[in-house]
């Protein structure tokens, strides 16, 4: 490693930042330390932990970055378009500054190269390919499960995962997800007041308190539990089960002259909304602010098919089960009402909601 370009990056960072990178390897300094001290620590951490790097960066990313022609002398503007992507982990991680990530000159080609080089040096390595694919298989596994349940306490998480990973406990589970950088961009955490259990939360879900009420009243429901494949088609965000009412759908779309891109915003959204509890009758509303149905009948079509959708989804209350399957197929789909700020907490507490769970 040429370490006058680790350096540079680091010396543009405030002092806190560099704490903040240390506390990542789990090294104490005292903040009276002078900064250049911090800076000659962080290398020295680098160099007898290099393997991090293969935590932090999905397989796709490394396998990307070891096909790059380190020959080059210049990068074009589409590489650095697509370059830019991997360098913001870095960035977060205080290896790269921000100025080096915003010029496009010789500071971005030089820190860029080092860096494929330390991509390529690890990644060549039998011992480490499977190290590649054990994170990867973790990483998209975690990601797939909170996905498709959309809240998950971290307890049942581990369960879920300990057939394929037998070794696993909590602190693995937090520390994986703390550093893989996907995982840490795109789950959040939730902690319960009163038992301390930590919620793991999927991005989309808009509103994971109303989530978890709404599963206290199905205690008794275990999570659906599904195939490793099948949880890892949630680890894409945008992944839809191809249902014949999603294909309708798809039909009726078309049919209004809604072109293919469209067509996917209308499908996820409906779907993510349904997911979080949004009603039909709000549903409906909402994609009629943006298509005009032809006539009274496509718009009846329209509201029948999402009925359907969302009896066959699989929901985040339900623990991943869909409502037929609790309630059955002729139940109309149950209205979920929000619970005001100002109510008492469904807990039992006995206090106010925004007192108590809903803080």
């Amino acid at each position: 490693m040429e370490d006058k370009f680790l350096i540079e990056s680091l010396n543009s960072l405030l002092k806190d930042d560099l704490f903040k990178i240390l506390a990542k390897f789990n090294i104490k300094i005292a903040k009276s330390t002078v900064k250049g001290k911090i800076i000659e620590k962080i290398i020295e951490v680098y160099e007898n932990n290099s393997n991090t790097f293969l935590e932090i960066f999905s397989k796709d990313t490394i396998t990307l970055l070891s096909q790059f022609d380190e020959n080059k002398t210049q990068i074009s503007e589409e590489e650095f378009a697509e370059y830019e992507e991997f360098l913001l982990p870095l960035q977060s991680f205080g290896f790269v500054s921000k100025n080096m990530i915003k010029e496009k000159g010789n500071n971005h080609y030089d820190i860029s190269t080092w860096f494929i080089k330390s991509i390529n040096s690890l990644s060549q390595n039998e011992e480490n390919e499977k190290l590649i694919d054990y994170y990867q298989e973790l990483e998209m596994l975690i990601l797939g499960m909170i996905r498709f349940y959309g809240v998950i306490d971290e307890n049942s998480l581990i369960e879920l995962l300990k057939p394929t990973f037998n070794d696993i406990t909590l602190e693995k589970i937090h520390n994986f997800i703390d550093s893989r950088w996907i995982l840490n961009v795109f789950i959040s955490k939730l902690e319960d007041s009163g038992s301390k259990t930590i919620y793991l939360v999927a991005d989309s879900v808009s509103e994971p308190v109303d989530i978890l009420h709404e599963t206290i009243k199905f205690e008794g429901l275990n999570y659906k539990v599904l195939t490793n494949d099948e949880y890892k088609n949630y680890w894409n965000y945008f992944f839809i089960e191809k249902t014949q009412e999603v294909a309708d759908l798809i039909a009726l779309f078309m049919s209004h002259k809604l072109q293919g891109p469209q067509i996917g915003f209308e499908i996820t959204t409906i779907i993510d909304r349904l997911k979080n509890n949004m009603s039909i009758e709000q549903i409906v509303e909402d994609v009629k602010t943006r298509i005009k149905f032809e006539n009274s009948n496509s718009e009846s079509v329209f509201i029948a098919l999402v009925t359907k959708i969302s009896k066959s989804l699989p929901l985040w209350t339900l623990k991943g089960h869909t409502y037929a399957e609790v309630f059955g197929e002729n139940q109309p789909p149950r209205t979920v009402t929000k619970i005001g700020r100002n109510e008492n907490c469904p807990c039992g507490s006995g206090k106010k909601y925004k007192k108590c769970c809903g803080k």
